[in-house]
């Protein structure tokens, strides 16, 4: 079987651009029924420097004649044929994919890049869809189970750990990499090959004949062995292969029996010890788009406050967010808790300070709530971030040690986020002298100023102590601080609101998130009113 990459030159402007394309349809015409395997560089229908103002005509003006020809070339050849280029989804929406054809010239699948780096995003070409799970895609032709990424995407181990588990033969990498040096590209693809116990074959651009960067369009054996590589040259690269399915076997331990390189692998995997990812994860803090639910105390309608059955049935119920309050034990542990003295929820009239944390684990905090939740025990924050890190965003309160958290405390509190990778998801809300600590501590985390005097001067009070979010509530909040606000880039949080419909006339205010106890209720409102938002949006087009 002979597979095929084109590598064209990457062009400064839209001119040399133009020509690029020329020429790859040029080599596509070359191309014969020697050839099985037909893959093009990421972009072939702007593979240069083109303005975000000219991409989107660009782009499309080049396809009407580039797509023809992959097409005619893949029935002339009766080989697969994969083009990667930007396509427009829908009216408006441009994304980075590769489309593959058949034998038959028949579009037999596409892949969507998952992975957009800032420059692209730049650019205006559509990530969004990024956020959502989008199992990495296979598509079997002729009993070839074929697998994808482009450029960034090759980066990430996780996404390819992922990608080795659906069973690739050839993995189709369409990239630019431009700055990437080649010796680099090698290990990356060889490594690619090894972990996926599959073929690759690469197509990418040449930076110059010379150029010691980019380049190198490739076809690796599943051993990670490279067959073939073009260098920095432009032209076909062509490599025959015995037998596409082949895969590496070795000994399973020192003389055991012989299973796939890939199963070697993925069997020892311990995933309770990587990063957090997979389809329970959410965008971070930073991506995660708005208007949002926060469930304070998590859905405490339903459970305890702060029980993990709340945390859980708020997660559960859509909430984006959580909102919970730390305190910390006598040995200094910290722990939630929405008072430091938890009389309405445990009965107990003394202060949780003046308790060590393993006091506070033989205290009941389930009956006074319902007797089915009877010895329930107290979160401590270490426990709710291990079971719920990187799945809801985490509005952290300090409210309730303002008057007493030394620096130890904050950090501490840090340690763990770090610990269990929450940095990203997290948010903390507290006075401006906590906060300031907060900031000096870990100035990456964003900060939400919370004054409990009900003072509208607020926003300003933001502004001035560099906050990213101000905490409003009934008695200090009206249309005027929101817009000021969102005027000097600060989201806007409300404390709270249990009811539908004043719900809808927050959101109707800008209201960015909406704290509440009933987070079902109050989430159906919100979810029904951005999917309102955004068929408004799809019907202006």
């Amino acid at each position: 079987m002979k597979l095929c990459a084109i590598q064209i030159p990457f062009a400064d402007n839209p001119a040399d651009a133009e020509k690029s394309v020329d020429m790859l349809i040029a080599q596509l015409q070359q191309c014969d029924e020697s050839c099985d395997i037909i893959l093009t560089p990421e972009y072939s229908n702007a593979p240069g420097i083109i303005p975000a103002a000219l991409l989107k005509s660009f782009a499309p003006a080049q396809s009407k004649k580039l797509l023809p020809a992959v097409i005619e070339t893949a029935r002339r050849c009766k080989a697969v044929t994969a083009v990667n280029f930007l396509a427009e989804v829908s009216p408006g929406e441009f994304r980075n994919i590769t489309r593959i054809f058949d034998r038959q010239g028949n579009c037999a699948g596409e892949f969507h890049k998952q992975h957009l780096p800032q420059s692209e995003k730049n650019l205006g070409v559509a990530h969004s869809y990024t956020a959502d799970l989008r199992v990495p895609e296979i598509v079997e032709i002729d009993g070839i189970r074929f697998g994808f990424l482009i450029c960034y995407d090759t980066y990430f181990t996780e996404y390819i750990a992922h990608l080795a588990y659906r069973k690739p033969d050839v993995i189709l990498v369409s990239s630019f990499q431009r700055a990437e040096k080649q010796d680099v590209l090698k290990f990356m693809n060889q490594n690619l090959a090894f972990n996926c116990n599959a073929f690759v074959l690469r197509s990418s651009v040449s930076m110059d004949v010379n150029a010691a960067v980019g380049g190198m369009s490739m076809v690796v054996d599943p051993t990670g062995n490279i067959l073939a590589q073009a260098g920095s040259r432009v032209g076909l690269l062509s490599c025959e292969v015995d037998d596409i399915h082949y895969k590496y076997m070795r000994s399973n331990s020192f003389r055991g029996a012989l299973i796939p390189n890939d199963q070697f692998i993925s069997q020892g995997r311990t995933t309770w010890n990587y990063r957090p990812c997979g389809s329970m994860t959410i965008p971070c803090e930073k991506l995660l788009s708005f208007p949002r639910i926060c469930a304070d105390r998590g859905f405490c309608t339903i459970a305890p406050e702060n029980s993990m059955a709340s945390f859980g049935a708020a997660v559960s119920s859509g909430a984006e967010e959580i909102g919970v309050e730390v305190c910390f034990s006598a040995d200094g542990v910290p722990v939630i808790s929405c008072d430091e003295i938890p009389e309405k929820i445990s009965g107990i009239s003394r202060k949780i300070g003046e308790f060590t944390y393993s006091e506070l684990l033989k205290l009941d905090f389930g009956s006074c709530f319902n007797r089915h939740f009877a010895g329930s025990q107290i979160v401590s924050l270490e426990e709710l971030l291990a079971r719920f890190t990187r799945q809801v965003i985490i509005n952290l309160h300090l409210k309730s040690i303002s008057g007493n958290c030394p620096d130890n405390f904050i950090l501490k509190i840090i340690e763990l986020l770090k610990k269990y990778d929450a940095i990203e998801h997290v948010y903390f809300t507290a006075a401006p002298e906590i906060l300031q600590l907060v900031q000096k501590s870990a100035p990456e985390i964003p900060r939400c100023l919370q004054d409990d005097a009900g003072k509208y001067e607020i926003v300003d009070n933001a502004v001035k102590y560099n906050c990213q979010k101000v905490q409003l509530s009934a008695s200090c909040c009206n249309q005027e601080m929101i817009g000021k606000a969102h005027a000097n880039g600060i989201k806007c949080n409300y404390c709270s609101c249990d009811d539908p419909q004043q719900a809808v006339e927050l959101l109707q205010m800008g209201m960015d998130t909406i704290l509440t106890n009933d987070c079902f209720m109050v989430a159906k409102v919100v979810k029904q009113y951005k999917a309102d938002k955004q068929n408004s949006t799809i019907k202006g087009k």
